[in-house]
């Protein structure tokens, strides 16, 4: 972390409870996640995050599915988090899962074949994603009418603590935990589906 880059409004991509999401201006194919809150009791997201990240890449996990963290940089606001920017195969920027799903711009079928392929890949590479909100995963458009789902947030664990060691040192722990977030995942999923199927708008967030 040497250059501090700074960071405006005219960067800013999206707000959550704790972390603000800029583009790189420095380079557009990366996103800048930095601690907004200056309240004491925040969990720190971004270094439960890059705990989790570097242990991932420890491990040499295969990454199709999870967007690239790149580490730590200064910025005027602070500390950030360097992700790459998942994009689709036309320059444009993806769109959240949710998205897609509140907008009916695919059909049951192939959403139901993208959440078996992520399904498949969380549990063969034995990765926790926790904050299951269907705007955690985009949809990427890698090639003309060919998607994958990929997790941009909500990996790793909500807070540190026993449960954050053991779900990286304890398989049998692990794959119990991804088990009970999958189920959570899909009912989250099944309440969106029939909400855009009811035309029950608008979504709060996409």
């Amino acid at each position: 972390m040497n250059k501090t880059i700074i960071l405006d409004d005219k960067h800013l991509l999206a707000k959550g409870g704790e972390r603000a999401c800029y583009i790189n201006p420095n380079n557009p194919q990366q996103i800048i996640k930095v601690i907004y809150t200056s309240s004491k009791t925040h969990n720190n997201q971004n270094e439960l995050e890059n705990i989790y990240m570097t242990y991932l890449m420890k491990k040499k996990v295969d990454m199709s599915h999870i967007a690239k963290c790149y580490g730590y940089i200064n910025t005027n606001f602070g500390k950030g988090l360097v992700y790459e920017r998942i994009m689709d195969f036309d320059g444009t920027a993806t769109k959240s899962f949710r998205f897609y799903i509140a907008n009916k711009l695919l059909s049951k079928q192939i959403q139901e074949q993208l959440i078996q392929e992520l399904k498949t890949y969380l549990e063969t590479n034995i990765i926790l994603f926790v904050d299951t909100s269907l705007t955690n995963i985009f949809c990427q458009q890698y090639e003309k009418n060919k998607f994958k789902l990929i997790i941009i947030d909500g990996l790793g664990a909500k807070r540190t603590g026993f449960k954050f060691w053991l779900y990286r040192n304890s398989k049998f722990y692990t794959k119990y935990k991804i088990k009970r977030q999958w189920d959570k995942f899909m009912k989250m999923y099944k309440a969106d589906v029939k909400r855009a199927d009811e035309g029950k708008r608008p979504f709060t967030r996409l």
